[in-house]
């Protein structure tokens, strides 16, 4: 029979539609995987993969086939690329990815996967959740930020809190941290992570009452905890509240077991003859900031016959300007760019430096590479001036510290051999523009008559019976008043509301807008006199009013972060600041306030010592810190020598 031109073949005689032949091989790997013939069903479900590339079902049963082979690497990768495809299994597979990722240790693409996921579910709540975690984990707290945000919205339960909490806690936004950290230790009274979040930023709020009643529940935490005490918070934390120097190695032990790499064994040094002694100073604070403003004057002043000075700087992008910045690159003879280098490339490229001594000036702050000490890439390592404490458990060998600071009897609280500068451990530097007053008082919002107290030191430093022995002082001298840096506005409304509950005119506390580090020394002048914080004194805050000519009162401690006002005023001959306890600090603050006399000679002797006080003596110092280093070098020798 002939067929007219349009007429339909039988259809027994049509060939397979592709979607047919899909549907087929599909179905045949379905059933090979369900036999358990894995490998068999691997083989015919990846004839799909390519040629259909939007087959979600494929890629799925792939991912579950390799699941059971154990290849699971390879199972998500595929749940990765079919977040996209599928349209109803989207959180499933993201999330199965994201977890063998996690157990391979590649957070890096479980973020990757969830990132992709949250492009389809935005407002989903686990999304958020793991999202900001897996930042926060990688202490990537500014990247964290806006699912936190997000997290505050739509969280709702204690997880979500504490997530978001820490992370607004760590980026700054101390006050949006504050309702968010309270919910999730209602939720959880007794979670030791809630409840050191909450009392950090109740500290960091001036929340005299609740920071009280946290660090006492803290303490007998500690206390029922017995010898191992289960710490949570960085021990950068620990110096401000605690003035316990066991407290402080156990904080940093906790640190360095939660946060860093094992350490490589000791290396033996063995001197070069006939070169420099190679030093290579670790920082990302080569810039305009506290360390720098410090230091500047010690990398200039380097003896270049015995010293070859090394910059290692992971200083971020954005920083890199400003006078200082050009101050370390003109003092250093070799500059070596850490910050593009992860760990493994950093390590090399020190190595390859061949560094007698290498020195961290960070330990246990915010943006450290204490990681690359954990390689020992260099003989003999070395903390300095960063970290008033113990870098313990990170491969440092020495800490160079003084005698006030690091006593003979807190010895046995570092890890790190002490070697002690003759005056104070604290550089200084010379070069800083000579500051006088040189104008009204009243130009910088202060009274013209009555003594200006000042104490610009950052919040988390100022505690409540410090704070009640300023107001003390305050009543006992009539029209003085209190000069405090600018703080958040919940933090003066705190002090304020405090002030007037100790019968103190709120309006006697001042508060000075931030300036630059320059036009701050300026003004700092115009004060009367410092009053010290503790357990965490002013550090670079006690050197800058003393340069300006104002005396500094404080009060001994029991840490090196509460004794560094002792060494500093002890450096530019005026221990007689310096009171046995809180009681003595207080009558030797009103004492002073009263005598103008003693006030001028006081001023007139600080002015005087910018030139003659071995503390703001920078070429002085920059023999004694390279006769320490020479120290040092000798000791690491005769230590390998006996090994």
């Amino acid at each position: 029979m002939i067929r007219q031109p349009g007429a339909s073949l039988p259809v027994y005689l049509l060939a397979p539609t592709r979607e047919q032949i899909v549907t087929a091989l599909y179905q045949q790997a379905r059933k090979e995987y369900e036999e358990g013939a894995y490998d068999q069903a691997l083989s015919t479900i990846s004839a799909l993969l390519q040629p259909e590339p939007d087959r979600a079902d494929a890629y799925i049963l792939a991912a579950s086939i390799h699941e059971q082979k154990g290849t699971l690497l390879e199972a998500a990768r595929l749940f990765e690329e079919v977040i996209d495809l599928t349209p109803t299994l989207k959180r499933e597979v993201a999330f199965r990815a994201c977890q063998y990722y996690l157990d391979h240790n590649q957070s890096d693409r479980a973020l990757a996967a969830l990132l992709k996921l949250h492009q389809h579910l935005p407002d989903d709540v686990d999304v958020n959740h793991s999202i900001c975690s897996l930042y926060r984990e990688a202490s990537l707290y500014p990247e964290a930020l806006p699912y936190a945000e997000k997290l505050v919205e739509i969280g709702r339960d204690f997880d979500n809190w504490l997530n978001a909490g820490m992370v607004l806690l760590g980026t700054g936004h101390v006050e949006k941290a504050f309702p968010v950290l309270k919910a999730a230790h209602q939720a959880k009274p007794t979670e030791r992570l809630a409840l050191t979040e909450l009392f950090w930023c109740a500290l960091s709020l001036c929340e005299f009452d609740l920071s009280n009643q946290l660090q006492a529940e803290l303490e007998q935490a500690y206390a029922t905890d017995g010898e191992r005490p289960d710490i949570r918070e960085n021990v950068f934390r620990s110096l401000h509240w605690s003035g316990d120097e066991g407290y402080h190695v156990f904080s940093a032990i906790r640190t360095a077991e939660t946060r860093m790499s094992k350490v490589a064994p000791p290396v033996a040094y063995r001197p070069k003859a006939g070169r420099r002694l190679r030093i290579g100073y670790v920082s990302c604070d080569f810039y305009d900031h506290a360390t720098m403003l410090l230091l500047a004057g010690v990398l200039e002043g380097h003896n270049r016959d015995r010293f070859e000075v090394f910059g290692l700087c992971h200083t971020p992008e954005h920083l890199r300007k400003g006078p200082m910045r050009q101050r370390f690159m003109d003092a250093i003879e070799h500059y070596v760019d850490l910050l593009p280098l992860n760990d493994d490339a950093a390590e090399a490229a020190i190595r390859a430096l061949d560094l007698d001594i290498l020195i961290d000036l960070k330990g246990f702050t915010f943006g450290n590479r204490l990681n690359l000490f954990c390689r020992r890439p260099a003989p003999i390592q070395v903390s300095y001036l960063g970290f008033p404490g113990s870098v313990i458990g990170v491969g440092i060998d020495y800490a160079i510290a003084d005698r006030f600071v690091v006593p003979p009897a807190s010895e046995p609280f570092y890890a790190e051999k002490i070697i002690r500068l003759p005056n104070s451990y604290q550089a200084n530097d010379s070069k800083r523009v000579q500051v006088m007053r040189d104008g009204p008082r009243s130009q910088h919002g202060l009274p013209e008559q009555g003594v200006v107290f000042c104490s610009f030191n950052q919040t988390v430093k100022l505690r409540h019976h410090v704070f009640l022995r300023w107001m003390d002082i305050l009543k006992a001298v009539d029209g003085s008043v209190l000069w405090l840096l600018d703080m958040r506005p919940m933090v003066k409304q705190n002090l304020w509301a405090e002030a007037a509950k100790m019968g103190v005119d709120p309006s006697r506390i001042i508060f000075a807008e931030k300036k630059s580090p320059s036009e701050h020394l300026k003004r700092l002048c115009y004060a009367d006199i410092a009053l010290d914080t503790s357990p965490c004194n002013g550090h670079t805050t006690t050197a800058d009013a003393l340069w300006a000519a104002v005396p500094v009162v404080t009060f001994k401690g029991t840490s090196f972060a509460s004794r560094v006002s002792e060494s500093l005023l002890n450096a530019v001959g005026l221990a007689e600041l310096v009171a046995d306890d809180i009681e003595e600090f207080g009558r030797l603050a009103i004492d002073l306030a009263q005598d103008e006399v003693r006030q001028f000679h006081l001023r007139q002797y600080l002015i005087e010592a910018r030139k003659t006080a071995p503390l703001f003596d920078t070429a002085r110092f920059a023999r004694d810190f390279e006769a320490a280093l020479e120290e040092i070098c000798a000791d690491a020798t005769k230590q390998s020598a006996a090994a």
